[in-house]
């Protein structure tokens, strides 16, 4: 297996179901960046949620952010898109009328959501972990509210024309498959794409974006090619660089419908420390 790229989902991968990354990986990924491949972080999560959750001395030469929306190079931004603004404004009406819990993603900032929404959002995350939620998506969503998140009385025109990613999360999985139903009516109305890593989520995103189209821009930068690179994920948003990739492997903890589109499945989960264990295997 010729790589020279290594491409890295975070939520369900990298990171723990305490979205930590562990001292092996973390080290060990350092090895693989010295002996000369290119580690990218490859995440739905915006850079900010991404940044907080990794070490600061994480070996990634680059960085797909906000599924496709955001891409640096080191530190240095090189890319950046936006949601269209009445798109925000229309879903942030939506929100309200169905009372569902969502995150609007700046380009430069943290999470927000509006104070008029804050009382069923917070119901929304009250309580104990539901079955059919993951432990790593769980706590992301608590931690969001109750610590990462700022609540805002309004938008102002400018702030809606800078987000980068909307969020939207429910328990309710037949409730999360239904709103999905009104975004494929609303891409009639709006120009955007969606996608989920998990069945209790959906982001929406620009037009023709997602990891595929932000590892391609990375890719070009550093002069590498895809038909050497290893993508590692474990969701429905991962399918776009699993196809965009020489090499692909999922997750064992990943869905049956990701596993099969995948050259490779982990014989370990993220809460194994799979990643681990599975690039030493490969690589060592």
């Amino acid at each position: 297996m010729n790589v020279q790229t290594i491409m890295l989902d975070l939520d369900g991968t990298t990171l723990t179901p305490d979205n930590q990354v562990t001292p092996e990986l973390n080290g060990y990924l350092k090895e693989l960046s010295a002996d000369g491949k290119h580690v990218f972080v490859v995440t739905g999560r915006s850079e900010v949620d991404a940044l907080n959750a990794l070490p600061d001395d994480f070996p990634a030469a680059g960085m797909v952010a906000a599924n496709g929306m955001t891409v640096f190079a080191g530190k240095t931004k090189i890319f950046q898109s936006v949601l269209p603004k009445a798109l925000v404004a229309h879903m942030l009406y939506c929100s309200e009328r169905q009372k569902l819990y969502y995150q609007l993603h700046p380009v430069d900032g943290r999470r927000t959501i509006l104070n008029r929404d804050k009382h069923y959002i917070m119901n929304e995350i009250n309580g104990a972990k539901p079955e059919n939620v993951s432990i790593n998506e769980w706590k992301s969503r608590r931690q969001a509210v109750l610590e990462d998140m700022v609540w805002k009385e309004i938008l102002t025109d400018e702030e809606l024309a800078q987000i980068a990613k909307m969020y939207f999360f429910s328990e309710d999985v037949a409730r999360m498959d239904a709103w999905k139903n009104v975004l494929r009516q609303l891409q009639d109305k709006f120009t955007f794409d969606y996608f989920s890593s998990s069945h209790n989520n959906v982001e929406l995103v620009g037009k023709n974006i997602s990891k595929a189209s932000g590892i391609r821009i990375l890719l070009d930068h550093y002069h590498l090619s895809p038909d050497n690179a290893l993508a590692v994920g474990d969701g429905e948003n991962d399918l776009p660089m699993f196809q965009l990739a020489g090499y692909s492997a999922a997750m064992k903890n990943a869905p049956e419908h990701v596993k099969i589109q995948a050259d490779r499945v982990t014989d370990a989960s993220y809460a194994e420390n799979g990643l681990y264990k599975f690039l030493y295997h490969t690589f060592h």
